[in-house]
């Protein structure tokens, strides 16, 4: 077994971890212990109130736990080569588990985990009714009708790339934070009733969005870039489920919804830092940034530069915005 210190080498996710050491974690993990004990997660979404996720990254040494999970919880094992042993309805499992295994646990019977060693592992708790909606909106299933299956050490490319996509809306703030990871929620659970279910789900048709929605709901974005945006608001805009207009936005645009709105907010803030001397502060409250490092980010994701590189290499402003 390698020891810990070589857990760094084991998976290219960690360099971005490392971004996120600000994020306040030491929470309790979302989850009811039995017996033994659970380490604080490292990083936890239980502060962002995200819409029917929470998101743990653990580190786990030596683990003995029984707990009973009140959410599906899917672990994504991110490095450190273990054994791990989980105990389920009266059998006993045992796994080698390498950097990119998933593990999938429904809600509901409690379980024991068992490990010997050093791990960092990324839990998504899906919440049972969030689901649900899912179930019932994106796939017409009967909530009564379908369980989630358990899966243990699997490959699972979609699950691992989602994975990521949700540490990065660690990174985030506010009101993109939400957005970002909404889109991603649907994603996730709607893969999760299409592989890990006892329904078999058929595929709906696709909704478009004609040239009028289109219109709707582009002008609707603009005129609320400043607001909390969420992916079902924008869904009832235009009268589709939040699933169904994230296909449909992307088939139509070209972009994923919170992309749209990331490159929308940094080309509005472009103008502004083109157009005045408004401090970068107010620039970043006029486009919907709730802070000056949270619009920096923003700022250099889409740009690679931050706003300031920007106002000095695109020369001083010639017209100055009106302060209201």
């Amino acid at each position: 077994m390698r020891p810990a210190r070589e857990l760094s080498s084991d998976v290219e996710p960690l360099a971005s971890i490392r971004r996120f050491r600000s994020t306040p974690a030491r929470t309790q993990p979302a989850t009811q212990v039995i017996e033994g004990t659970v380490p604080a997660p490292l990083l936890s979404s239980r502060l962002r109130d995200w819409n029917g996720l929470t998101l743990e990254l653990h580190s786990f040494q030596a683990l003995d736990a029984l707990v009973r999970p009140s959410h599906h919880v899917i672990a994504i094992h991110l490095a450190g080569r273990v054994s791990l042993q989980r105990t389920r309805e009266g059998r006993a499992r045992t796994r080698t588990m390498d950097a990119g295994d998933v593990t999938i646990t429904p809600a509901g019977a409690p379980v024991r985990w068992r490990q010997d060693g050093h791990s960092l592992v990324l839990l998504l708790r899906l919440s049972p009714a969030y689901v649900c909606t899912v179930a019932g909106e994106e796939c017409a299933l009967d909530p009564d009708r379908f369980e989630i299956q358990s899966a243990f050490a699997r490959r699972d490319p979609t699950i691992e790339q989602l994975g990521r996509s949700f540490l990065t809306g660690l990174e985030l703030e506010g009101i993109d934070s939400h957005l970002h990871v909404d889109t991603f929620t649907c994603e996730l659970t709607v893969h999760l009733l299409r592989s890990y279910t006892t329904a078999v789900v058929a595929e709906l048709a696709r909704a478009r969005l004609s040239p009028h929605k289109l219109r709707q709901i582009t002008e609707y974005i603009e005129e609320n870039l400043c607001n909390r945006l969420t992916l079902a608001a924008m869904a009832k805009v235009v009268a589709l489920s939040p699933g169904h207009f994230a296909h449909a936005f992307r088939e139509a645009t070209g972009v994923a919804p919170h992309r749209y709105v990331l490159e929308l907010r940094v080309n509005r803030a472009k103008a502004l830092l083109r157009q005045s001397d408004l401090p970068i502060t107010e620039v970043a409250d006029r486009v919907g940034c709730s802070s000056h490092s949270h619009f920096s980010v923003l700022f250099h994701r889409v740009a690679g530069l931050t706003p300031r590189q920007f106002r000095s290499l695109d020369g001083s402003p010639s017209v100055n915005v009106s302060r209201r």
